[in-house]
């Protein structure tokens, strides 16, 4: 299992993070107050590594700027937990390095192995302790939604020889769920920017709005950075909104995102992409076979012609099962009205159609009209 949060990545530890991990493990301020001894070389983390950090749901916190790992979290589920949990239970346990305190960074993880554990394991309460003096892990318990429950005093911990005082806190699944907000992710098309969702802020004012910084010009390459960001906000506890653009929506549907999405708008959606090729292919007077054979053609409007482009969109048809309302404008030179209708009735998906409408909304008029169709369909 590998989860994506703003700025980190959640994966299994690897052996060759060991010195990664003993950067962080060896300082003092680290491991004894979360009841753990320090680490002595990289070696003995690498040890740790192969019996400790092996166990099943745990992970390392991989710095998304860096790829370097910076900490660890993790579930015990039932059994395996240190309090005696049942299988429908959980104990979550985490840590990071001294350098990356103070950012959120612990809250953000916790979040989002929240979701994993109550959605992806079914567990039904989620537990977590800290000792008494470590008012950080406290603070980040209080800011997950976590309740305190009792107090152990005079435990005997074996790992650091000594008698400690922990909290207990738990979180259940109802009070997790009741905590869920809504977000609203905006992809857009093709030379926009994600500085657009501003528009949609208004429409959606008990949400938050934000735009995906996607760079990439394939559905391949976008794809992915689409994914990365939808997994990221998943992962914070929020239900998404998708409204996405010409090619962005085209892009979104090759992002592998539908598990994630309550619902989807669609403005001038890009659904047959072939068809828009073999017209660009027409208009640059290209064979299939000079295609074939050069790989890449520059155009003069433009626009490059690729033959990977076009072999990953015929083997790539597309798919797409969330509930979605499609606007499009009865001019849309880019998808033609067949083809949008077919899309529409394959995938389950409400069709508006403005006439006069243009592929690219931006008239006071065209503006207005998308509004309105939003605002009857939230």
């Amino acid at each position: 299992m590998i989860i994506q949060t703003k700025r980190l990545v959640l994966r299994p530890w690897k052996e060759t993070d060991a010195e990664d991990l003993y950067t962080y493990a060896k300082d003092p301020a680290v491991g004894p107050i979360a009841g753990w001894p320090v680490h002595t070389s990289v070696e003995n983390s690498r040890e740790i590594i192969r019996t400790v950090l092996s166990a099943p749901e745990t992970y390392a916190l991989i710095d998304k700027q860096t790829g370097k790992a910076i900490g660890s979290i993790g579930l015990l589920v039932g059994a395996a937990s240190n309090i005696g949990l049942p299988e429908n239970e959980g104990e979550i346990g985490y840590w990071l390095g001294v350098p990356y305190w103070g950012q959120g960074l612990v809250p953000e993880a916790v979040r989002a192995l929240l979701r994993h554990g109550f959605e992806d394991l079914n567990l039904q309460t989620i537990w977590c302790g800290y000792f008494e003096g470590n008012e950080k892990s406290k603070r980040v318990q209080e800011k997950c939604g976590f309740i305190y429950q009792c107090t152990r005093e005079n435990i005997v911990w074996e790992l650091m020889h000594d008698v400690r005082t922990e909290h207990i806190t738990c979180l259940s699944k109802q009070a997790w769920q009741e905590r869920r907000t809504t977000a609203v992710l905006y992809a857009h098309g093709k030379g926009g920017s994600a500085a657009e969702s501003e528009h949609y802020k208004a429409l959606f004012p008990d949400c938050t709005v934000e735009g995906i910084d996607y760079r990439g010009n394939t559905p391949w390459e976008a794809g992915e950075e689409i994914r990365a960001a939808v997994e990221a906000v998943y992962y914070d506890n929020q239900d998404i909104i998708l409204i996405a653009n010409s090619i962005g929506a085209y892009f979104a549907m090759h992002a592998h995102i539908e598990a994630y999405i309550q619902k989807a708008f669609f403005i001038s959606p890009v659904v047959d992409m072939e068809a828009l090729i073999g017209e660009l292919m027409r208009a640059a007077q290209l064979s299939e076979a000079q295609l074939k054979e050069q790989g890449t053609i520059p155009t003069d409007f433009g626009e490059d012609l690729s033959w990977e482009y076009l072999c990953f969109v015929r083997n790539h048809p597309l798919r797409w099962q969330v509930p979605t309302a499609i606007l499009y404008g009865e001019e849309d030179t880019l998808t033609c009205e067949k083809a949008i209708k077919s899309f529409a009735a394959e995938t389950g998906a409400s069709l508006s159609v403005m006439q006069g409408g243009e592929h690219w909304f931006h008239t006071p008029e065209q503006m207005q009209f998308l509004d309105n169709w939003i605002q009857e369909r939230r």
